[in-house]
């Protein structure tokens, strides 16, 4: 089954759109939401949202490392 790049590329955009909202509104409401609330239990707090950008961003710039030095080994 082939898909369409237009439809791919719409699909991963609306994913991408869609955990940036998340995330953003996560970091910022986070310190406005009073400690009382019941729904305060169950939102983590924001420093995970940022260590899971962090370990992301490692992960893929580790990757695209790994990837250049596989590739031009032969060459050095």
């Amino acid at each position: 089954m082939d898909v369409p790049d237009a439809v791919l590329g719409k699909f991963t955009l609306l994913c991408t759109v869609t955990v940036f909202v998340v995330l953003v509104f996560w970091v910022n409401t986070y310190p406005f939401i009073d400690k009382d609330l019941s729904i305060y239990e169950y939102i983590p707090d924001p420093k995970w949202a940022l260590l899971g950008c962090a370990v992301w961003g490692f992960l893929f710039i580790g990757g695209l490392m790994s990837f250049t030095l596989y590739h031009i080994y032969p060459y050095l």
